[in-house]
């Protein structure tokens, strides 16, 4: 018994240093975590996501030399330009000139050795600055619309000077690429064969427009529709579809809700109008930021569901539209819808309006050729009957005028001209191009 006070302090010295050791190993320890990996989360896609160069893309393509002037008629040439545009690195941009007359714009276009661009509306630069890049980092907040490639210089001094023209604005910048003058030959020039003759149609104190100088045949067709399910749309738009309630108010309208934001469906046309009111703004937004906004909003759930083509910023309204092009001209109809619209508000979307058809296989039992007026005969029928003062007409443009058939699962697809005035495009019926008395819709 004589060591039982030593074995207590023993133990009890033990203990404490078995205390302290656990203590710093419960302090020191870090577990072998292992990574879990999240499953991602699958985005609802309506359709394909695209590049920035298929939506903002010309409508039409001049080319002026040796005095003569030459088009296009349709989207293979302007597909093959903007694709090999594309990554062309320019110089500094440098503002040439402004307050430019309808004179100046006139003359500067019909210069020889010059190729011509013509967008729907003003492009921001610095949106298209991801299409030809710029040297500098600072750009104008300001845009074109007719970008021109004067190749005059390309022989001599392997040098492309391309100039953005500003119709609204009256600006003219330029820019420099370096390109040898057999890589333009092989390359710019070879893909713009194949043009049409063009004629200029000189207006005094205005722009001139610009036709087709011949009657062409271009194809009719008949589509089958396809569709996609208003409910997609709900679960791509609504904060939480799952509280989302649809209400079928009559045969052409739906009606989805949850409370705060509304969605309504034209089930006739096959339309659909979404808002959310709580985000109305008015604050200031520069085109280049509604442009990129709108243009990732539809393009991050596959929303461009067909060759949609940038052709009006609102900025004052926050608007941007695209409009449905086949075959490489517009579709544009009187009941039936073929735009995408959004308007932007506090950071975040305030309304989109689209046609949620697809058109989806031509059948060839109905497709056929169709001969068209030429640009001169249609500048002819508008002075004669004069429901339409030339000097009010912006552009003058082939296109497709849309149209449901008995059988609603089927749209034809009309060629047509058409009047841009006043912002609207009027249509002028083939009928009274050869003599009807009735020419305009």
């Amino acid at each position: 018994m004589k060591y039982i006070e030593q074995i207590k302090s023993f133990l009890l010295l033990f203990l404490v240093l078995l205390s302290i050791a656990l203590t710093f190993a419960i302090w020191t320890y870090t577990p072998s975590l292992q990574v879990i990996e999240e499953s991602p989360v699958d985005q609802l896609m309506v359709g394909k996501k695209k590049d920035l160069q298929e939506v903002i893309k010309p409508y039409r393509i001049l080319v002026r030399n040796h005095d003569d002037w030459e088009g296009t008629i349709g989207t293979e040439a302007i597909n093959h330009l903007m694709e090999m545009m594309t990554g062309w690195n320019g110089s500094n941009l440098y503002l040439v000139q402004n307050n430019m007359s309808d004179k100046k714009i006139n003359d500067f276009l019909r210069t020889n050795q010059r190729i011509t661009l013509f967008f729907a509306d003003e492009v921001p630069i610095k949106v298209f600055h991801s299409i030809i890049r710029f040297s500098q980092d600072e750009l104008p907040e300001t845009g074109f619309n007719k970008l021109v490639l004067d190749w005059s210089k390309v022989s001599a001094d392997k040098t492309l000077i391309v100039y953005l023209l500003s119709d609204s604005h009256r600006t003219l910048y330029s820019t420099e690429i370096k390109m040898s003058g057999d890589y333009f030959q092989e390359t710019v020039l070879k893909a713009l064969q194949g043009l049409v003759a063009y004629k200029e149609i000189e207006r005094p104190e205005n722009l001139s427009l610009y036709v087709p100088a011949d009657e062409m045949e271009l194809v009719q067709y008949t589509y089958y529709i396809d569709e996609i399910e208003p409910d997609m749309f709900r679960d791509i738009l609504f904060y939480d579809p799952n509280i989302v309630r649809k209400n079928i108010e009559n045969q052409e309208t739906a009606k989805y809700t949850d409370g705060m934001t509304l969605m309504t469906v034209d089930v006739k046309y096959r339309y659909l109008n979404y808002v959310n009111p709580s985000s109305e703004s008015m604050v200031e937004i520069p085109a280049s930021q509604l442009l990129q906004d709108s243009f990732e909003f539809v393009n991050e759930h596959g929303g461009f569901t067909g060759d949609y083509r940038l052709i009006s910023i609102n900025e004052a309204k926050h608007i941007v539209e695209y409009q449905l092009f086949k075959q490489g001209f517009p579709v544009l109809g009187t009941d039936t819808a073929t735009r995408i619209t959004t308007t932007w508000g506090e950071n975040q979307l305030f309304r989109y309006k689209r046609p949620y058809f697809l058109l989806d296989l031509d059948i060839n039992s109905e497709k056929f050729n169709r001969k068209v007026a030429s640009g001169l005969q249609v500048v002819d029928f508008i002075q004669k009957t004069k429901q339409l003062e030339l000097s009010e007409v912006d552009d003058l443009i082939l296109g497709y005028y849309i149209k449901q058939n008995d059988n609603d699962l089927l749209y034809s697809l009309e060629p047509s001209w058409f009047a841009l005035s006043q912002g609207s495009w009027i249509r002028i019926t083939p009928e009274a191009i050869g003599g009807g008395n009735n020419g305009l819709e």
